[in-house]
């Protein structure tokens, strides 16, 4: 077995998660004054032993609030990040093109000669905030809860190429082993193995069928170096070290707290990281970026390479008959048997509604420098992120913007203004929509106006809803929508399963995107072994999407974070916003809350 050096780092879970918003590098000192900037390579960050004196708290203004800390139900990227933080990953990842490993809660591993075991050796060391260790058993009911289909986990997808009953199979306290049903892409099979662990000690009594509103999740347990140590709903989530951490010193966290402020408002988050009120924001447009970058240098700018994007996505199904059949048959639900959407049912209306969009005016009014020229933003054309050099397919030429042959092909499908009213419709329907996007996101806000306006133009009518995050989020997984502006953060390891394969079971495919072709071909690219035959196949299923036009992909952005310039090695990046927040720390001379 192949041993592996333990590094400084925080939490990571290997998933894919939605998002409200290129190396895994730390930034030095300085920011040019034209901008943000990348991060740069590993700190050499002190210990906290080696730290000593007092240490600061770091306030973050927060978009919206979390939902819940339980792994294997969270949806969202706000979550995600926030438990990286508090619960001791199995593996931890750096990014360079492909994700990397080293061991975190997993101390080493290796594979069989026939690529179909994965033997994994745990840390002895690590325990719950109770003391009870963390153990193979812990692991065990983690992988039992998402294969469970009472829980519906949008996990699901991690398990389904593994042996039942050996998922993993337990050899003893610290040891266990995934069994596959065949070898796949080894980054991948990791990934799936490598899930963040919850404990079974406190979780095997729970009602599986309501584990999304557990208690656990708002006040969770933790094995990590940082524990919850108050939630306010909507108000604020403060994080502070374990005091009961038996991990390494060196993950040992370095900052006295940190203050997620829940602040809807983008204008008031800037105004709190402006006057001092907040020490970090993230999603920053590039207007404001400027502005920034010219009047407060102590604020330093991030870019976090191409992890976000937007689309629009369009719901195939009628929403009403989906929530009826839905209800009725629960996770067994034969989408064949659902009614298709009067609008969105039609794939040459779709593509009809992408020529509508202009998308490079989206880019060039959202993420552009008005100032530089400086671009954040790139068009999308799969939910395969550009990062992922090897697999993104740059090969897929966008649908132009062209509204004329945007009408013309309305018309052909059937869609004319038979009325003289400016809308078009058909068979007595007129071609009007409602699209729903989330509250307390500015660019989301303006796009949907560009977007409307585009649409207009071609005689579709519009109209925009507004949702808190959490609801929006929430109806986006029940379908219960006709369209939405959303995003994802993109998951780097490949498995595009969970969004695009048409079994009924995968909760992030929301339009409900059927095509046996893409089917075979992501599992088909899943089992393949060999790196360039499975780049391949995922390459041609990112085409036979587009074609399709299930979303109309908009735009890659390379986000912008701000953090005041007194926290030293501040890892902003692809992975996270605020990855290893544990290693994050200011020096004693420059604390400005120190010990509350």
């Amino acid at each position: 077995m192949r041993a592996h050096r333990l590094v400084a780092t925080a939490l990571f879970g290997l998933l894919l998660t939605s998002c409200t918003g290129d190396d895994a590098q730390d930034p030095q000192q300085t920011t040019p004054a034209s901008g943000p900037t990348e991060s740069q390579g590993p700190g050499n960050e002190p210990t906290v032993s080696e730290l000593g004196g007092p240490r600061d708290t770091l306030v973050v203004a927060a978009p919206s609030d979390a939902e819940t800390m339980l792994t294997v139900v969270v949806q969202a990227t706000y979550d995600n990040d926030l438990y990286q933080n508090i619960l001791m990953p199995s593996v931890i990842p750096s990014f360079d093109c492909e994700l990397k490993y080293e061991p975190g809660l997993y101390e080493s591993w290796e594979f069989s000669e026939d690529h179909t075991v994965l033997k994994v050796k745990l840390r002895d060391d690590i325990t719950w905030y109770d003391g009870t260790p963390v153990t193979a058993a812990d692991v065990a009911f983690t992988y039992d809860l998402i294969a469970d289909t009472t829980v519906a986990s949008p996990r699901i997808s991690n398990i389904e190429r593994m042996v039942p009953g050996k998922r993993p199979l337990i050899i003893d306290d610290h040891n266990v082993e995934f069994h596959f049903t065949q070898a796949y892409n080894p980054t991948t099979m990791i990934a799936h193995a490598a899930f963040v662990i919850v404990p079974k000690h406190l979780l095997e009594s729970a009602d599986r069928g309501t584990l999304r509103g557990h208690e656990w999740g708002r006040n969770p347990v933790v094995s990590g170096p940082l524990r919850i140590d108050k939630w306010q709903s909507d108000a604020s989530i403060t994080l502070v070290p374990n005091e009961k951490f038996t991990g390494p010193d060196e993950l040992k966290a370095r900052i006295e707290r940190a203050i997620f402020k829940v602040i809807p408002e983008y204008s008031t988050r800037l105004v709190e990281i402006e006057s001092g009120a907040a020490d970090m924001m993230e999603q920053i447009l590039p207007p404001d970026a400027d502005r920034l970058a010219q009047e407060h240098p102590e604020i330093k700018l991030y870019r976090r390479g191409w992890r976000s994007n937007d689309y629009i996505a369009w719901n195939h199904f009628a929403p009403e008959d989906y929530k009826a059949k839905q209800s009725a048959a629960g996770p067994e639900l034969d989408w064949s048997t659902v009614k298709a959407h009067p609008i969105f049912g039609d794939k040459a209306v779709r593509r009809a509604l992408t020529k509508a969009v202009n998308v490079d005016k989206l880019i060039g009014d959202l993420l552009t420098s008005k100032s530089t020229g400086e671009v954040y933003g790139r068009r999308s054309v799969s939910t395969i992120t550009p990062a992922l050099c090897k697999i993104h397919n740059n090969d897929i030429d966008p649908l132009p913007y062209d509204a004329e042959a945007a009408r013309a092909e309305l018309a052909a499908a059937g869609w004319t203004d038979t009325d003289g009213d400016g809308i078009l419709d058909k068979g007595g329907q007129k071609l009007s929509f409602t699209l729903m996007t989330n509250s307390g996101n500015p660019r989301r806000a303006k796009a949907a106006i560009i977007i409307q306006a585009n649409l207009r133009e071609v005689g579709v009518d519009m109209q925009i809803e507004k949702l808190e995050t959490n609801t929006f989020f929430e109806r986006l997984r029940k379908k219960d929508y006709e369209a939405a502006l959303a995003g994802w953060s993109a998951g780097l390891f490949i498995d595009m399963i969970p969004l695009w394969h048409s079994g009924e079971q995968y909760e992030f495919n929301f339009v409900g995107y059927q095509n046996p072709e893409v089917d075979k071909l992501i599992e088909d690219a899943l089992l393949e072994v060999d790196p360039d035959k499975s780049a391949e196949m995922f390459k041609q299923a990112q085409a036979l999407i587009y074609e399709d036009q299930p979303y109309t992909f908009l735009y890659w952005m390379d986000e912008i974070v701000g953090v005041h310039e007194r926290f030293k090695d501040a890892k902003v990046d692809i992975l996270s916003s605020f990855n290893q927040l544990n290693t994050w720390w200011v020096p004693a001379n420059e604390v400005k809350y120190g010990r509350q």
